[in-house]
C-alpha cells in the first residue's frame, strides 16, 4: 500500500479504538456512536483494500488516478469519527476561545458573521474554496505534470489535517458564529443577507458535525497545499498560498472558527512540513 493509504487506516483504526476505550472511562461514548466509528473505519479499509486490487486491472497510467481519486473520497472520513465524539460543548473551552477572539480582534469578536459588503462577500466565497481545494489541487498537480510528487503531497496534506482531526475530541466547542445572536440570520430578509454566507451556512447545517474542528483541519489543509506547491512549483505556490490565507480569513471573519483554531491550524501545517521535508 501507499504511505497515503497507511495513513488513513491506521487513523480511522485508531479513531475506532478511542472510541471503545471511552467505555473504560467516566464519560463512555454512546454504544451506537462506537458502531458508528467503527463502521466508518471499515468502511474506509474496505475501499483502502478493494483499491488495492482493483488497480490490477487497470493500465499503469490509470492505476494512481483511481487510487488517489480514492484517497480523496476517504478524505472525510476522520472527519465524521470525530464528530461522534462530540457529545456537549466544553464552556470554559468556549469562553477562553472567545476571550481571546476579544483581545485579538474585538470588532469580529462581537460578530457573528460577515456582512453584506462586497469585502464579506468575497471572504464567504474564499471559504467556500476550502471544499473543493483538495481535489483541484490534486487535479493541479496532475496539469503541472507533478504526478511524482502525488505521494509527497498526500503525506503533508494527510497527517497536517489528521493531526487536527485527533486534538478536536480534547476541545469540544461550538463554533463562534453559534455563541452569539444574529439579527441579520433571524430577522433580516434572506434577499439583504450575504449570498456567500447564506450558502456556507447552508452547506454546514447539512454537513458538517455542528462542532469546530481545533486546530482548524481546513486551514491546515489549505497551508499544507500551499506549502507543498511552494516546494515544487514558486508561481503555483504563490497563488495556493494566497487561497490559504483568504480561506484562513473567511474562517474568522464569517466566525466559523476562532482565530486561535486558525492560528493553530496553519502551524500545524508548518510542522508537518518542516518534519517531513527529508521525505519529500
Amino acid at each position: 500500500m501507499r504511505t497515503s493509504d497507511w495513513i488513513q487506516v491506521v487513523f480511522a483504526l485508531v479513531l475506532a479504538m478511542a472510541a471503545w476505550i471511552t467505555g473504560l472511562t467516566s464519560h463512555p461514548l454512546p454504544l451506537r456512536r462506537r458502531w458508528i466509528v467503527t463502521s466508518l473505519a471499515a468502511a474506509a479499509i474496505t475501499i483502502v483494500v478493494a483499491g488495492r486490487f482493483s488497480v490490477s486491472f487497470l493500465s499503469p497510467d490509470h492505476r494512481p488516478i483511481l487510487r488517489d481519486c480514492l484517497t480523496t473520497a476517504l478524505f472525510l472520513v476522520p472527519y465524521w469519527q470525530t464528530g461522534q465524539f462530540f457529545l456537549r460543548p466544553n464552556f470554559k473551552i468556549q469562553e477562553r476561545l472567545l476571550a481571546f477572539d476579544r483581545w485579538l480582534l474585538p470588532g469580529i469578536a462581537a460578530k457573528s458573521g460577515t456582512e453584506r459588503t462586497p469585502t464579506g462577500f468575497l471572504l464567504e466565497v474564499a471559504y467556500l474554496f476550502c471544499y473543493p481545494l483538495v481535489p483541484l489541487s490534486l487535479l493541479t498537480l496532475y496539469i503541472a505534470g507533478l504526478r511524482g510528487k502525488v505521494d509527497s503531497f498526500w503525506l503533508v496534506v494527510l497527517v497536517s489535517t489528521y493531526v487536527c482531526y485527533a486534538v478536536t475530541p480534547f476541545v469540544p466547542a461550538f463554533p463562534p458564529r453559534s455563541l452569539i445572536s444574529d439579527r441579520a440570520d433571524l430577522s433580516v430578509p434572506a434577499e439583504d443577507t450575504n449570498k456567500g454566507r447564506t450558502f456556507n451556512r447552508w452547506i454546514l447545517k447539512h454537513g458538517s458535525i455542528h462542532a469546530i474542528s481545533f486546530p482548524s483541519a481546513h486551514v491546515a489543509s489549505a497551508v499544507a497545499i500551499a506549502l507543498v506547491f511552494l516546494r515544487y512549483s514558486l508561481p503555483l505556490g504563490v497563488i495556493f498560498l494566497v487561497v490559504a490565507v483568504l480561506i484562513s480569513l473567511g474562517a474568522v471573519a464569517g466566525r466559523y472558527h476562532y482565530a486561535l483554531d486558525v492560528l493553530l491550524g496553519a502551524a500545524t501545517a508548518c510542522a508537518v512540513f518542516l518534519a517531513s521535508r527529508r521525505y519529500l
